[in-house]
Formats: C-alpha cells, structure tokens, sequence
C-alpha cells in the first residue's frame, strides 16, 4: 500500500508523544536544522513527550538525552535507552542488548568487522564505533564513496550469515548479537517508562523516520511517517510508513511537528 499524504493525518489532542529518528530524519544533510530543533521545542512546549530512536552510540546518546528537549533516548537501535532527569541530575541508563557490553563482545565484533573489511574493500568502520557498545556500523555513505545502497544491502545479508542481526540505516550498516531492534525496545520503553500499551493506546503515539532500518516501527506504529527521503527505500519494504512528507530530511520533520500542532 502505498503512503498517504501527510495531510491526511489528522492533528489530535490525543497524540502525545512523538519518536523519532535521528540522521536524514532530524538532521538536514548531516547536521543539525535550525527549524527542526525550534519544532522540537514546540512540541515539548505543547506538553507532548519526545524520544529520539536512532542507531548512534552510546557516547552521543548521552549527549541527546541531557542536552536536547527529549523525555529518552533509544540508541544503537534498541540496546538501550538513556532518559535524563535534571531534577535530581540522574542519567537513568536501561540496557537491553545481550551479552553484555565488554572485551569479549568487542572481539566479536572485531572478528565480523575484519571480514567485511576484506570482502568489501570500499566500505570503512563508521567514525563514531569508538563510541559504541553493542553494535558494529559499516559506513557506506557518510564519510566514504564508492558504495551503493545494494552495496549496503549486500554487506548486511553477509552480517546476516555471520548469526547476526543487519539493518540498513541512511548511511551505515548497524549489526549485532541478539534479537532487539528498535521496535521492540521501544515497545518496552513505552511501557516501562510511559506505561503505555502500544496494542491499546496506538493512536497516542507517532513514528517518523527514513529508512530500512525504521521498517520494524512503521510496522508497529500504525501512526508512522517517513520523511520525503524514504522513497527510494520503498520498492524494498514490505511495511512501508502509513504517511509521507512532501520534503525531505529535517525539513519533513518540521512538516510533520506543524501539521501534529495545528
């Protein structure tokens, strides 16, 4: 099926909380927007909850959850979630991922790297693995060239064979051990945190993002939005996102946040 329009989405009071990805979804060729972070500050304004759920690191998932106008984080697509309370100045931390975080995971991955490295010899470690603790990221377009999106696809079905679990972002290839993604912490983190019954109080929550890797969400969240940028992603989802916006990146979030506000 494919998506409707945005302005199709009816603006209600009962949407309470939005999630959102991070790159190409907030950002705006790689950096932050002016107009998208000003939404975001409206709608915390408007009393509505905001999460960011996104496949960066624990190091920068830090740095969102106590710097930008958010209720939590979910990070390295769904190994944790980090939520900041300036009021006692606690970082609550929940880590999802198995096995724990440590020398012997950071082998594995090590191991998995090293062979891709190999096999495909274009594609480069993401800048920011220093910063990771659960989840191998291939770049293959943010700071290399000389890769396509079937490149990406290509590095992730070997991942795959390697026993792990492969999503294709916007500009990396993520992979790990273990079963979560970012749908299914995100339906934990709503209950644990919001208590919010995803199956019973569906229509309270909006989803927007990008690409492959937001598949599982825009399956869940029968509210999902793919910002303009999603569709050259399409003709590979089976669930593709319910609405798009007619722009593409941070300038479809800002669409989004001023047609939820109306």
């Amino acid at each position: 099926m494919s998506p409707l329009a945005l302005h199709e989405l009816e603006p209600s009071s009962a949407i309470r909380l939005l999630l959102f990805d991070v790159d190409d979804t907030f950002t705006q060729h790689a950096q932050i927007d002016a107009q998208a972070l000003h939404a975001l500050w409206r709608w915390r304004e408007a009393g509505r909850m905001a999460v960011a759920v996104t496949g960066r690191p624990a190091g920068w998932c830090d740095h969102f959850a106590r710097m930008w106008p958010l209720d939590g984080v979910i990070g390295e697509n769904g190994a944790f979630w980090f939520r900041h309370h300036p009021a006692t100045r606690h970082m609550e931390r929940q880590y999802i991922g198995q096995p724990e975080p440590g020398s012997a995971l950071q082998m594995r991955l090590k191991a998995a790297q090293d062979l891709i490295l190999a096999e495909f010899p274009h594609a480069r470690i993401s800048q920011d693995q220093a910063f990771r603790l659960y989840d191998l990221a291939i770049d293959f377009c943010e700071d290399v060239q000389g890769l396509t999106l079937d490149d990406a696809h290509r590095i992730a079905q070997r991942l795959r064979e390697l026993g792990m679990t492969a999503k294709v972002s916007s500009i990396h290839v993520n992979a790990w051990f273990g079963d979560h993604d970012k749908c299914t912490t995100s339906r934990r983190y709503l209950q644990d945190c919001h208590g919010l019954d995803l199956a019973q109080q569906a229509s309270s929550v909006v989803y927007v993002g990008d690409s492959p890797n937001d598949e599982p969400m825009f399956q869940a969240f029968p509210l999902s939005v793919g910002v303009a940028n999603v569709e050259p992603h399409l003709p590979r989802m089976a669930h593709p996102p319910r609405f798009i916006t007619p722009s593409a990146q941070a300038q479809g979030f800002v669409e989004l946040v001023n047609q939820l506000l109306r």
